[in-house]
């Protein structure tokens, strides 16, 4: 006998399904084919400790992409590297101050600077329609640091400062020119008020130049290196920080930026050596002899610049070579642009002369204006008229 015959004659015969299920077997597919259409299987589940290990690769992976673009975003464009040698009166003048400023060093607890800023403008006669004349206006500036956090003590509201500026209470006018000079005195000598002049504008470079303002605390201020190759590349990185791209002239910014460290921050005087320094190294700087906006005519060097809007303008710091102080700074039209073409060439559009900038041990209190800590001053009464 064959033995499949065998093993099928052991089973019993399967029997036909009930009418009930088939009838429940018929119900079921004519409601999926009914209203099931377009439906899909929902994927097979990815074990639990499988899925979490690679949640967590995913995520470590997308930190590390994060962290390598922000180092990648971060990383200094420039490094130190040797100075240029340029040689040449200038920077045989910027070396020699260099020196003046090594022999006077000095140091203190809080840093003292008076300053006077200055702009020149095209105003309009406030009594005479179609008289225009041309005036310089100048405010007093003044700045005080301390060494250490709080150290300038509590103001009026209670609160310790590090660092304090503030503007004197006038600001002034004077006629540019002995033409300009007649015309002022025969509308009666106008105020700023009168002649619409807001508050000076310190500048020592065209607005919206490029690479950011050295606009760092006190903290920072205090650690700038004093070598000269880092301190070039410190400075030229803090300008990138924003766009991170590399400046198209390096030698300009650092011209019309690094004196600021000069005279209005609280850095070291070896760290204001070493811009002496760097200055020196700068291609284009020329030593020239011109008169500043106190009337004082002395040595100076000068960097130009040309832009559509600012024109030409030379841009001049005048420096004492024996003390290395940083005595006055202006810029000189010598092209105007879009933005200045009311002012003649050689006019002195923006302009500082630096009263003091020095490290004292003086009380903070005896420096700063008195409603900085007494809450209970008041500002005196007018005289009658004023």
């Amino acid at each position: 006998m064959d033995d499949l015959k065998l093993v099928a004659d052991a089973h019993a015969p399967e029997r036909p399904p009930s009418p009930v299920t088939t009838a429940a077997a018929r119900r079921r597919l004519l409601h999926e084919t009914r209203h099931g259409r377009g439906r899909t299987l929902p994927p097979a589940r990815m074990p639990r400790r499988r899925l979490a290990l690679v949640a967590g690769l995913t995520a470590a992976s997308l930190v590390a992409a994060g962290w390598g673009f922000v180092a990648w975003r971060n990383r200094p464009l420039y490094r130190p590297e040797p100075l240029a040698g340029i040689g040449g009166p200038a920077a045989d003048f910027l070396l020699t101050a260099a020196d003046g400023r090594s022999r006077h060093a000095a140091d203190g607890r809080f840093f003292h600077v008076h300053s006077v800023i200055g702009n020149t403008a095209v105003v309009r006669s406030p009594y005479r329609p179609g008289v225009r004349y041309t005036v310089e206006y100048t405010q007093d500036a003044y700045e005080l640091s301390a060494k250490r956090p709080g150290e300038l003590g509590p103001t009026a509201r209670g609160r310790p400062i590090t660092r304090a500026s503030w503007q004197g209470d006038t600001v002034s006018v004077r006629p540019a020119t002995p033409a300009d000079a007649a015309a002022w005195r025969a509308d009666l000598r106008p105020d700023a008020g009168a002649l619409g002049l807001p508050a000076p504008e310190p500048r020592r470079g065209p607005d919206g130049s490029e690479g950011a303002e050295l606009d760092f605390g006190v903290d920072d201020a205090r650690r700038l290196p004093a070598d000269p190759a880092r301190l070039r590349a410190w400075l030229l990185n803090y300008a990138t920080k924003f766009d991170h791209r590399r400046l198209d002239d390096p030698d300009l910014y650092l011209f019309t930026h690094a004196p600021s460290l000069l005279a209005a921050m609280p850095v070291r005087d070896e760290v204001r050596v070493a811009i002496y320094r760097v200055l020196a190294s700068l291609k284009g700087v020329r030593l020239v002899r011109a008169t500043d906006a106190s009337g004082r005519t002395a040595r100076a060097v000068a960097m130009r610049q040309t832009t559509r809007k600012d024109g030409t303008v030379e841009w001049q710091l005048f420096i004492d070579p024996e003390t290395g102080r940083l005595t006055a700074d202006q810029g000189v039209v010598v092209t105007p642009g879009t933005g200045n073409a009311a002012l003649r060439p050689g006019t002195r559009q923006y302009f500082e002369v630096v009263k003091r900038a020095e490290w004292t041990d003086a009380p903070a209190r005896s420096l700063l204006p008195r409603d900085f800590w007494d809450p209970t001053w008041q500002p005196p009464d007018e005289p009658p008229g004023g």
